[in-house]
C-alpha cells in the first residue's frame, strides 16, 4: 500500500512536470513580433530575445538576454544602442540571465509601442568594462 501511494504521488508530480512542459513551450502567438540577436566570441554565447505580445488591445513586451561561458561571478552590463537596460550577474559556471516584462502597453498608429521598444538594427551589449559582447537584433517573425 506505501509502495502504491508513493508512485501515485510520483506519478502526480510527473504529470504536473509535464502539463508545465507543454505550457512552457507552447507555440507562439502568430500575431508575436519577435526579433533576435546572437553572438558568439571564443566560448562566450550570447543570446538576446525581445517579443512584443498583443492582448485585448494592449501590448505586452518581453526582453530575454542569456550569457553563457563567460567569467564565474560577474556583473554585466546590458546596454541596447548605448543605454543602460540592466545588470545580470554570472553564477559559477559563467551562465547569467536577464528578463525584462513590461504589461499592458498602448500601441501606437503602427501597433507597436510607443515608447521603448527593440527595432531592426538595434544592437546589444553584455560586457563589464571595456570587455564585452555585442549583437544585432534581427526580426523572426
Amino acid at each position: 500500500m506505501f509502495l502504491t501511494r508513493k508512485f501515485a504521488s510520483i506519478l502526480s508530480v510527473l504529470v504536473l512536470a509535464v502539463m508545465a512542459l507543454n505550457t512552457a513551450t507552447a507555440q507562439a502567438n502568430p500575431e508575436d513580433k519577435i526579433w533576435t540577436a546572437n553572438a558568439t566570441q571564443g566560448a562566450v554565447v550570447l543570446k538576446a530575445k525581445y517579443k512584443e505580445s498583443p492582448e485585448n488591445g494592449l501590448i505586452d513586451q518581453t526582453l530575454e538576454v542569456q550569457i553563457e561561458n563567460a567569467p564565474a561571478n560577474v556583473t554585466l552590463k546590458i546596454t541596447i544602442n548605448g543605454r543602460p537596460v540592466g545588470t545580470m550577474t554570472t553564477d559559477v559556471t559563467g551562465r547569467g540571465v536577464f528578463r525584462r516584462d513590461i504589461f499592458g502597453v498602448t500601441p501606437g498608429p503602427d501597433g507597436r509601442p510607443t515608447g521603448a521598444r527593440i527595432n531592426e538594427g538595434d544592437v546589444i551589449r553584455v560586457g563589464a568594462g571595456s570587455q564585452g559582447l555585442s549583437a544585432t537584433f534581427v526580426r523572426i517573425q
